[in-house]
């Protein structure tokens, strides 16, 4: 695919294919239940989104090409359409490139005049099986944003806890740069791909973007998708594991 602009930040090669402009980018990061990356995949499915940024890092990604359509792709790619983007990635990152992508991915966003960053997660939860319907808690960079996001899904109070792996940094470094970023986050299944609490964080997107996704294809494919992603689900387990997510069970040292 030809090249419109490219360049490099911490490493990690930015490269666009035309002059989309993406007002806000959802980041769909494999992570707990993979909530953010199956979230990611039904948009840019149901959006007939393309793809107009690759990333890539020989170094800090594994030696991959993807293969589309005969077609050799970048490892992440953000797909676009009518100034909305999203962030998907056919690899988890190693723990040791997660600070420094992180950081890119927003100076990157800061640079090309993205105004909201979205980080879509699952919130691990251990009784997730007995829950019909998911709650969403929401965070964010700046407060008076997430106040008036909140009056659009009302998310459930969540007042103290930690929050660990590259929403965590994309989360300090967007304060850090005044971005505002967004952290919409789902009860989900811990180790097991959830297509449930994705179809609830893209009814919360629905919501905040005046979107209008449908999911019954996401939840009558729910088996199918969960078979799919099995194996990205282990290497994000793995992942998970060696960045010290187990953190985020417990409490915080000052609490109220």
């Amino acid at each position: 695919m030809p090249r419109f602009y490219e360049e490099i930040v911490n490493g990690f090669l930015f490269q666009e294919y035309d002059d989309t402009k993406i007002d806000t980018l959802i980041l769909g990061l494999p992570d707990v239940g993979l909530v953010g990356a199956i979230t990611a995949i039904h948009l840019i499915k149901e959006l007939n989104m393309k793809d107009v940024v690759g990333i890539d890092n020989y170094t800090a990604l594994p030696p991959v090409a993807v293969i589309m359509e005969g077609k050799p792709k970048l490892p992440i790619r953000i797909y676009a359409r009518d100034n909305l983007g999203v962030l998907v990635t056919d690899v988890p990152l190693a723990p040791s490139s997660i600070p420094l992508f992180s950081e890119a991915l927003v100076r990157y966003a800061k640079s090309r005049g993205v105004k909201t960053l979205i980080s879509v997660t699952g919130l691990g939860n251990p009784g997730r099986i007995e829950i019909e319907k998911p709650n969403v808690y929401l965070i964010g960079s700046d407060q008076d944003n997430v106040k008036q996001v909140s009056e659009k899904i009302n998310p459930k109070n969540i007042n103290q806890g930690i929050l660990v792996g590259p929403y965590a940094i994309i989360l300090k470094e967007s304060i850090r740069l005044n971005l505002n970023n967004i952290v919409l986050m789902v009860d989900s299944f811990i180790d097991i791909p959830d297509p449930g609490a994705a179809a609830v964080a893209i009814e919360s997107l629905n919501k905040i973007l005046e979107l209008d996704i449908d999911v019954t294809k996401l939840l009558e494919e729910e088996d199918k998708i969960k078979l799919r992603l099995k194996e990205l689900m282990k290497e994000t387990k793995n992942v998970m594991a060696r960045m010290g997510k187990t953190y985020e069970y417990r409490p915080t040292l000052i609490y109220t």
